[in-house]
Formats: structure tokens, C-alpha cells, sequence
């Protein structure tokens, strides 16, 4: 689809890479050159232009002036999903904790670590601490920022509702979502390994893993 591979390398990211170009006509007709991160011969990867309307729209790649591939694609309000620490959408989310101490202070912790033997992320088992101490739950995804509100956002660890206290764009990157959770209930202690569930909207999200010590 293109003559060679190039990532963008500013913001606002460029709608031209390469002499490639991602049209995306919504459902109202209405025609945009759609954000890119990535071009290469066999993958483009670009954020759905701001505005698209909802509903079945179509995707055409030109490149120097000719279509070289054109796709239809349905547009959702929301269609939540979850990174995880191995990029493949399953086991450890990729998040870190936020722990408010006794004293007031806030110390950020990661909660997977890389195992060389696995070649992969496996989870760290998050201390919760002794009482009064708090540990809220930073998480990362896309496609939950148009949601209709936080009470339609509902998130479980290990079965347990956690609540949520924002479900929106990521400060400072492009169509990536955070959603910052907390405080985590303490009778999450001694779970170990457990699962986080969010729906938005009614749509459920892949879920991922997290282990609590």
C-alpha cells in the first residue's frame, strides 16, 4: 500500500506519509483524511478521524494519487478494549498502581515485570498495605473515551466493584484511553492473581489480570 515504511514523528500527527493518504467517509457521506501513525507496504496504522460519524463508513488508501486499497469498517460510540503488558490483549494490564500513603505520599509502582525464562510479562503481586494506606489502579485501553458517563462505566477486579473515577482520552497521546480507578477495596487482600472487568455502555471490554499479594 505504500512504497516504504515511515512513522510520524510529529503532533498533531500528519495525514501524508510516504505519499500515502487514509480517506474515511462516515455514514452521513462526509469525507476525511484520517490521522497516521505508521505506513508500510503491508500496514498502515491511523487514528479514526475526530468528528467520523457512527455507522458504516468506508476506508480507501491512496498513495501518490491512486487507490491502492479500499475497505468498509463499522464506526461504534464505544467499543472498549484493554492493553495488556504483552500487547496481545490478554493477561497483565498494562497499568500501575498509585500508592497514597498514611503520611500523604504518592508513590506510582509498576505491576508486571519481565520474565526472561517466559519470554513475557508475568504480574507483581501489589502489597496493599497496612490500614489507611490507598492504592488506586491506572490502566490504559482505547475506545471507552464516548462513554455517556462514569456511571455507565463499571470496572470489577476479582469479581469485586472498584470505582471508577475517570474513563477518558490519555493526557498527552493520541488515541490512547486511562482509566484511574480506586481505592482498591482491601478485601482484594490475598487474592493473588485476579481478573478486571470493565463495560462501557453495556459493551464489555477483553479482560486482563492484575495479582494482589
Amino acid at each position: 500500500m505504500t512504497t516504504g515504511i515511515e512513522v510520524a514523528t510529529t503532533i498533531p500527527l500528519p495525514t501524508t506519509l510516504l505519499g500515502t493518504t487514509i480517506k474515511v467517509k462516515d455514514s452521513l457521506n462526509v469525507e476525511r483524511d484520517a490521522p497516521l501513525f505508521f505506513v508500510a507496504p503491508g500496514q498502515i496504522n491511523y487514528q479514526v478521524p475526530p468528528g467520523t460519524a457512527t455507522g458504516n463508513a468506508t476506508v480507501t488508501v491512496v498513495t501518490n494519487g491512486i487507490t491502492t486499497a479500499v475497505g468498509t469498517m463499522t464506526v461504534n460510540p464505544v467499543g472498549p478494549g484493554l492493553i495488556s503488558a504483552n500487547s496481545n490483549g490478554v493477561g497483565v494490564a498494562a497499568a500501575v498502581v498509585l500508592r497514597v500513603t498514611t503520611s500523604g505520599a504518592q508513590i506510582y509502582e509498576p505491576i508486571a515485570t519481565f520474565d526472561q525464562g517466559a519470554q513475557a510479562f508475568v504480574p507483581i503481586e501489589i502489597d496493599m498495605g497496612p490500614d489507611g494506606e490507598q492504592i488506586y489502579l491506572i490502566m490504559y485501553g482505547t475506545g471507552f473515551r464516548g462513554n455517556t458517563g462514569l456511571n455507565n462505566v463499571t470496572v470489577t477486579i476479582g469479581g469485586t466493584a472498584v470505582p471508577v473515577l475517570y474513563a477518558s482520552g490519555a493526557p498527552g497521546f493520541i488515541g490512547l484511553d486511562q482509566a484511574n480507578l480506586g481505592p482498591l477495596p482491601r478485601t482484594l487482600i490475598g487474592r493473588k492473581v485476579v481478573d478486571i472487568v470493565m463495560t462501557v455502555d453495556g459493551v464489555a471490554a477483553n479482560p486482563v489480570q492484575m495479582s494482589i499479594k
